[in-house]
């Protein structure tokens, strides 16, 4: 997963993260029946401040298997600030 900002601005805040079955899209994000509980803190760690962040998604970056044999995934949305 990569976050980037343009030039000159800064990750300034996740308004959603979950890694487990989110569904929706920017704005309109919900949790799913699956979700790992520090999604959020998991993210806003590693990207707050920065222009640009990555992260490998895995099961061992959120510290749980929050349900095992589904098929997972991240969702994000970050607000970039000057």
């Amino acid at each position: 997963m990569s976050l980037h900002c343009t030039d000159g601005y800064s990750i300034s805040a996740i308004k959603f993260s979950s890694f487990g079955t989110p569904s929706g899209s920017c704005g309109n994000f919900q949790h799913g029946t699956c979700h790992a509980p520090n999604s959020k803190a998991v993210i806003e760690k590693k990207c707050i401040g920065k222009q640009k962040c990555s992260l490998t998604i895995s099961d061992a970056n959120f510290g749980m298997d929050p349900c095992p044999s589904m098929l997972k995934k991240l969702s994000v949305e970050a607000v970039c600030a000057p």
